[in-house]
């Protein structure tokens, strides 16, 4: 090659050289005017997702604090009727429950008391406020004032989330399931063996007569009675139906909110008490019957059955698979075993499968008092 070429191609080379180092200069450039450009939004759009984030766990703790609060005073207004306590337990779950690290506070004026009523089985439950006999509560909850991460960058420095729940006790369709077999003529304090006679049967006395005073049936007919007093004294309407069984099954009385039916067939059986083995199964089968009766029943009230027995189950198809099928159709299953007898663990295997709650009653006090905490407490549910 001639030197002259060797000249051109160097001078080429170096003006190849100083054009790149130009070119890179020249990005390193842009991209730090670039990164100035863009750091407000990068810190904008961090800025606007950490608050989001912050808000929604504000709102979610607050909904959590807000729902145990108004169980708590549906459950007690429920219970007591008195809106003061009902207002110091819905207090109470308030503070055991943080939003945003601060426990919930509510005031007077975040509850309202009315009724919550649904017409139909199809159509939505409507809140009204007042009445004499409320059976609902709603809650408006205001959580604290939560301060805003970079709050310059989006205008807002502080949140505050309001969260509303309302808690209905529900319409009841309820069968009492009552044992009368032959035992429940004898006293809750002695043995159900026959012979003898009950201790309390008059001389020449049989089945088919009066039952004996004192008797765990009429230990029962008290303990019904009760039941009845506190169904009597709630807001809402209860449905009530009564299935008696001892070697068979019968509905004595369907659905009915006409309470003095209830008592006048259980005198019936007071006045000619015939007695016979335990088909604890067969009464829940006709329990069953008694809450899906079309006609009867109300399709958009909860339905529960009360099985009460005070012997062991001897007779019929097993209790504790029928009450598994009432289960599946959507019916709670509460059982009372009563003196010493009863067959304990079947009957709580009986309300295991049932969803519901075995009680034991070893005296004709202690049967009033589980019938009426039965009847206190039956459901409440969240409807807002």
């Amino acid at each position: 090659m001639s030197e002259s070429f060797m000249g051109l191609r160097s001078r080429w080379e170096w003006r190849v050289r100083v054009s790149n180092r130009r070119t890179r200069g020249t990005r390193r450039g842009a991209m730090l005017v670039l990164c100035a450009v863009l750091l407000p939004v990068l810190l904008t759009l961090a800025s606007f997702a950490i608050n989001l984030a912050y808000m929604e766990l504000g709102r979610t703790e607050l909904r959590a604090a807000t729902d145990a609060a108004t169980r708590a005073c549906g459950r007690t207004l429920a219970i007591t009727g008195d809106e003061l306590a009902a207002k110091a337990a819905a207090r109470d779950a308030g503070t055991r429950n943080t939003v945003a690290g601060q426990p919930l506070q509510l005031d007077d004026g975040d509850f309202v008391f009315g009724r919550n009523v649904r017409p139909t089985e199809g159509s939505r439950y409507q809140f009204n406020s007042g009445g004499s006999f409320p059976n609902a509560v709603r809650i408006t909850a205001q959580g604290p004032t939560i301060p805003q991460l970079f709050s310059g960058f989006l205008g807002n420095t502080t949140y505050q989330p309001v969260q509303m729940a309302t808690s209905t006790q529900t319409e009841l369709d309820v069968a009492l399931v009552l044992d009368r077999s032959g035992s429940m003529a004898y006293a809750a304090n002695e043995p159900a063996v026959y012979p003898p006679y009950p201790a309390a049967a008059p001389p020449g006395w049989a089945f088919g007569r009066s039952v004996p005073n004192p008797s765990r049936w009429r230990d029962l007919e008290h303990g019904v009675d009760e039941f009845l007093d506190v169904l009597n004294s709630s807001p809402q309407q209860e449905a009530v139906a009564l299935v008696t069984y001892s070697t068979s099954a019968a509905i004595d009385v369907d659905l009915t909110a006409n309470y003095s039916t209830l008592v006048a067939a259980l005198g019936g059986h007071t006045g000619a008490f015939n007695g016979g083995s335990t088909a604890i199964g067969l009464g829940i089968h006709d329990g069953v019957r008694a809450l899906t009766s079309r006609g009867a029943d109300r399709p958009w009230a909860s339905k529960v059955i009360i099985v009460m027995t005070d012997g062991i189950h001897n007779t019929g198809e097993g209790p504790v698979s029928l009450a598994q099928n009432a289960a599946n159709g959507g019916i709670l299953v509460h059982t009372i075993t009563f003196a010493l007898e009863a067959e304990q663990p079947l009957m709580q295997s009986v309300a295991s499968v049932g969803g519901g709650t075995h009680y034991h009653a070893a005296s004709g006090a202690d049967l009033r008092g589980v019938l009426r905490q039965i009847a206190q407490s039956l459901p409440t549910m969240l409807t807002d």
